[in-house]
């Protein structure tokens, strides 16, 4: 068996998508008998069955505090990434065959860092694939576009580069003008196995969390973003006498005072419940088991994958999806939900009215496919996909 490196900048970090992911792939390729070593700033979360390598702080990082959240973040990487990328380089030399895994990144730091340390074998993953058409704030925007040149060196200095659709590989290619025969591949977005994961009954999970028991709750997961679309689903819901709109995660771009002003204006008084924290993914089971449909309502110019869509699967619950392509051909030909226009209001009261009133066989057969979509989608799958790319002579 091999020993892996994943390198993942905010693996540790209560927010964003890292922790799931870099905890799920890790276990995956444990589960299979590798060796995996994480390099990832320090933070308030812990991963098991990996081994964590942190970045030693420095003083100046305190001074950063001041700034706005996003605005702070945008400068740690920036200012921190480097030294991140030292502690890289002391575990290759302690582990000089082990290949790399890039989960997450700066680019310019990474480009940097490639140009001088291109030996062994390299992965990465573009997570988002717009550089020169970013049009997402200010600063987002203005880093990406200057960005756009060091993504490119950094996708044809990799052995392998995985983004999670079809369609983000198209954009992928054109946005860094790359050959279409770039070893840019598709690699499905892990979940835990079902058979792996203890799902509550509805009952007990409205119980622990104070939620409704009388009625369906339509469950909305994760960050607050103004790349998701909060109107459709409140609105859906203020149209749906039977519904309750659950959120629940951080505020990320959007805030919850503006979800509650969606709310009051549409009406839903306290059919919108809003648990105004991070949602550890120990307490998923809780949320998903106490939901009977689940939101993923996204802009559908949204350049990168959804965690909540692919997880969900692992707790047996069914999709309301509008937005991206990849997003609706996954519910679609997997048959795990329902999916709507996008921002057609009609369309996902309807699809709420309709899930309601699932005959007993017709619910059994949707949670059928989402457990085989499950099964053949797990982190387990995913990690013997990444494993056979990145070291082929160690898999079995």
């Amino acid at each position: 068996m091999a020993t892996f490196i994943i390198y993942s900048p905010g693996a540790l970090q209560p927010y964003g998508h890292a922790f799931d992911y870099v905890g799920g792939l890790g276990s995956g390729l444990c589960g299979q008998g590798h060796q995996v070593h994480v390099v990832t700033h320090d933070g308030p979360l812990v991963l098991s069955d990996v081994t964590v390598h942190t970045a030693t702080s420095a003083a100046w990082d305190r001074l950063l505090d001041v700034l706005p959240s996003r605005l702070r973040r945008h400068a740690f990487r920036l200012l921190a990434e480097p030294r991140l990328l030292s502690t890289l380089s002391r575990l290759r030399t302690e582990h000089p065959d082990a290949p790399v895994l890039f989960e997450t990144f700066e680019y310019l730091s990474l480009a940097r860092y490639l140009r001088r340390h291109n030996g062994g074998c390299t992965g990465g993953i573009f997570h988002s694939t717009t550089f020169r058409s970013e049009r997402e704030g200010v600063l987002r925007t203005a880093y990406k576009r200057v960005s756009a040149r060091a993504a490119r060196r950094i996708a044809r200095s990799l052995a392998v580069v995985y983004v999670h659709g079809p369609h983000l590989r198209r954009r992928l290619l054109d946005e860094l003008s790359l050959p279409e025969t770039s070893p840019v591949r598709v690699l499905a977005y892990g979940a835990p196995d079902p058979a792996e994961v203890v799902v509550p009954t509805r009952e007990t999970a409205r119980e622990a969390l104070g939620l409704p028991a009388g009625k369906n709750i339509l469950l909305s997961l994760g960050t607050l973003r103004r790349d998701k679309d909060l109107s459709t689903p409140v609105r859906a819901v203020a149209a749906s006498p039977d519904w309750v709109l659950v959120h629940a995660g951080p505020e990320g771009d959007a805030s919850y005072r503006e979800l509650e002003q969606l709310g009051e204006a549409n009406g839903l008084g306290d059919r919108l419940v809003i648990h105004k924290r991070f949602i550890p993914a120990v307490e998923h089971s809780l949320y998903f088991g106490a939901a009977d449909l689940v939101s993923a309502f996204y802009d559908p110019a949204m350049t990168h994958e959804s965690g909540t869509a692919k997880r969900v699967r692992a707790f047996s619950r069914p999709l309301l999806a509008a937005g991206p392509p990849d997003l609706l051909d996954y519910v679609t030909e997997w048959g795990v939900g329902y999916t709507v226009p996008p921002h057609d209001v009609d369309a996902a009261a309807e699809a709420l009215r309709r899930h309601a009133g699932l005959s007993p066989e017709d619910a059994a057969a949707l949670e059928q496919r989402i457990h085989r979509a499950g099964q053949e989608l797990s982190w387990r799958a995913v990690a013997a996909t990444v494993a056979a790319d990145l070291c082929p002579d160690d898999t079995t």
